[in-house]
């Protein structure tokens, strides 16, 4: 019997010591936020919306949209991005991935801030109509990638050069070019995509070949008008089983 008090007392100490521990909060807790590129493809060129920042830190230069995760109401960390896509462009129904998670400690010069970055995929023709501008506002723009401003707030031009690299990557062997582009489309106009991102000129026929390899594409009777003959319009059905 004396054992077990002993021991119950022992437990009962410790519990004590974690409530003391606990109160004085000696564990420092960073924030953790989100930040969600978003993607178009407009004109040729990818394109990413950046907001202009109007407090400190980084008053006045661009930014990647993002924001703080609510964890009153127990956000998760894709709930969060979800968010942010919405009030952004006003759509949530596209493609969604995360990208990578940044934690210098000097990325932030408020305080220790973790950020998980998220990149979405949007065809132009989805977006709202005021969103289709390339200059929304004063404070929201879309850029190309190859002109990005010289100047970006906190890490979001490593975050960018890394999305870039993702998806040079992922567009080799994944069906995420679809995800940039109208339901309907034309051969040239998904040639486009493929040639801005990889950064290069592809040969039309292996082009064709390589893709009808790996994917359904469905030619449509409808013709679309372009300056020479009509183009046939075509609908991506999905990934070849192998």
């Amino acid at each position: 019997m004396r054992r077990e008090k002993k021991s119950s007392g022992r437990r009962e100490h410790r519990v004590h010591e974690f409530a003391d521990q606990k109160d004085s909060d000696p564990f420092e807790k960073p924030s953790v936020t989100v930040d969600i590129a978003v993607c178009t493809f407009f004109e040729k060129e990818l394109r990413v919306l950046l907001v202009k920042r109007n407090q400190a830190p980084f008053k006045d230069s661009w930014a990647i949209p993002g924001g703080f995760l609510s964890i009153e109401k127990k956000e998760s960390l894709e709930d969060a991005a979800k968010r942010k896509l919405k009030e952004e462009t006003g759509i949530d129904n596209v493609f969604l991935e995360q990208l990578k998670t940044y934690g210098d400690p000097e990325r932030d010069p408020r305080m220790r801030v973790i950020t998980v970055a998220y990149y979405a995929l949007v065809p132009h023709t989805d977006l709202n109509e005021s969103m289709r501008f390339l200059s929304i506002s004063d404070e929201i723009q879309w850029f190309s990638f190859d002109a990005l401003p010289d100047v970006l707030a906190f890490d979001h031009a490593q975050i960018l050069t890394d999305l870039l690299m993702r998806l040079r990557g992922k567009i080799s062997y994944t069906p995420i070019a679809f995800s940039l582009i109208q339901k309907h489309f034309t051969w040239a106009q998904l040639q486009d995509v493929y040639e801005n991102i990889l950064g290069k000129k592809l040969l039309t026929p292996n082009f064709r070949r390589k893709l009808l390899s790996m994917y359904t594409i469905k030619e449509l009777e409808e013709k679309k008008r372009t300056k020479g003959r009509p183009s046939s319009l075509l609908e991506f059905v999905g990934e070849r089983e192998f």
